[in-house]
This record gives structure tokens, C-alpha cells and sequence, in this order.
């Protein structure tokens, strides 16, 4: 009897110790796949454009180069919206990400690091050099971009209207009435986006706007100024 239990505890051992084995070959398999495939994405760096921008996305969300201090040790958005601007196919750029940073998702990752304002600048810019945005892509109402003017000073040339950030983008009214208004010389926050807007009072003229940002007490805000009427950098 108990020879017979001893030979049923020793094949019970014998199949979990197979069990383990084949566990430990598939992930071995796998992990040796997967480095191989990483280590091809990282020899392709020096001439595939898709990997180069998602290694410089990367750096940008990560700037001490520590995974775990991702989320707090920064990130550089004006790199962000350059690289975004030289992204045509978001599909790809995500695939090399995912890989480079072992199983990271680009997606996710700019969500997290960006503002909700910023991750809609983001896939206008995006959207606007005709990059596929599969995956995760909003629709921008905040207009388009030109990349090198983002976070560049807006300054008043002149007495000029300061409109809301919402359709239809009326001229903000203040307190005890009259339009709200920014003299030559004022500074008026950074640049963050443009569009053609119509004229107020409505006259069928179109002009471009520019959207920036400004800051009070740690709190951004969006207003929209006649581009010929401020000066930008």
C-alpha cells in the first residue's frame, strides 16, 4: 500500500515537475521572440523614422530615462507636438514603441502624460500631417498647429479683442459690460493652436485666430486673439 502511494507521489511530482519545465521553455521562447524582435526595432533606429520618433516620444514622457519615474519626473510637450508633427503613419510609430519599451502602449502613455488640452493638440497636429491615429485618436475643436510656435509668448501689437474658448468664440464680455480687451504690450499666455474664425460682429470676413493658454494661481485658461493683431515668440 504504500509502495503504491509512494509511486503515485512520485508520478504526481514527476508530471507537475514536467508542467514547470514546459512553462519555463514557452517563456523562454517567448522572451528570447520578443528580445529579438526588440533588438531588430533598435538596430533599425539609425534609419527607420518611425522608430526614431517613438524612442524621442519616449524621452520626452521619460526624462530620467527610469521607467518607475515615469510618472513624476516630467515631460517635455513641446518635443511632444515636433515629433507629432513628423509622425505619418501613428500606427507604426505605436507598433515600435510597444516593442522599445517592452510592451508599453504609446496610447496610454500620452494620455497619462499629457493634459487633456495638450492630448487633443496632439492628435490635431497629428491629423493634420496625415498620420493614422488608430488606437486611441480624438477629434480636435481646438484648431491646427504649427509646431514651432507652440509654447512660443503671444503679445498685443495692439488693441484687440479677446474671445472665449467655445463656439461660436464670441468676444468675452465683462463683468459690467463691454467687450474684454488687450492693449499693445500685453502679455496675453503661450501659444497653443490657430483657426479661421468669422469676424465679430459677423461681417462674412474670415480672419486666422490663435489659441493660447494663460495661467492664474495654477489654473489654465483658453482664449482665442486676432493672429495680425498680436505678436508670437
Amino acid at each position: 500500500m504504500n509502495d503504491r502511494l509512494k509511486a503515485a507521489n512520485d508520478g504526481a511530482y514527476n508530471n507537475l515537475l514536467l508542467i514547470a519545465l514546459a512553462g519555463i521553455a514557452i517563456y523562454l521562447l517567448v522572451r528570447g521572440w520578443s528580445k529579438s524582435k526588440q533588438q531588430t526595432y533598435l538596430d533599425a533606429v539609425g534609419t527607420d523614422k518611425n522608430s526614431q520618433i517613438a524612442l524621442a516620444l519616449r524621452d520626452a514622457m521619460n526624462r530620467s530615462g527610469i521607467p518607475l519615474m515615469m510618472s513624476i519626473d516630467g515631460t517635455d510637450t513641446a518635443l511632444i507636438m515636433q515629433q507629432a508633427a513628423l509622425i505619418t503613419d501613428y500606427k507604426a510609430v505605436a507598433d515600435a514603441y510597444r516593442v522599445l519599451f517592452s510592451g508599453s502602449e504609446l496610447t496610454t502613455d500620452l494620455t497619462q502624460e499629457l493634459t487633456r488640452e495638450e492630448l487633443i493638440q496632439f492628435w490635431a497636429v497629428v491629423q493634420k500631417t496625415g498620420g493614422t491615429t488608430t488606437g486611441g485618436g480624438s477629434t480636435s475643436t481646438g484648431g491646427t498647429a504649427t509646431p514651432s510656435l507652440i509654447g512660443k509668448t503671444v503679445t498685443a501689437k495692439q488693441t484687440i479683442n479677446i474671445r472665449i474658448d467655445k463656439a461660436p468664440y464670441d468676444v468675452e464680455s465683462g463683468f459690467f459690460g463691454g467687450n474684454i480687451q488687450a492693449k499693445a504690450g500685453d502679455y496675453l499666455g503661450t501659444y497653443v493652436s490657430e483657426m479661421i474664425l468669422p469676424n465679430i460682429p459677423y461681417s462674412g470676413n474670415r480672419n486666422t485666430f490663435v489659441r493660447y493658454k494663460s495661467v492664474t494661481l495654477g489654473i489654465s485658461e483658453y482664449h482665442w486673439v486676432d493672429k495680425a493683431g498680436v505678436k508670437i515668440g
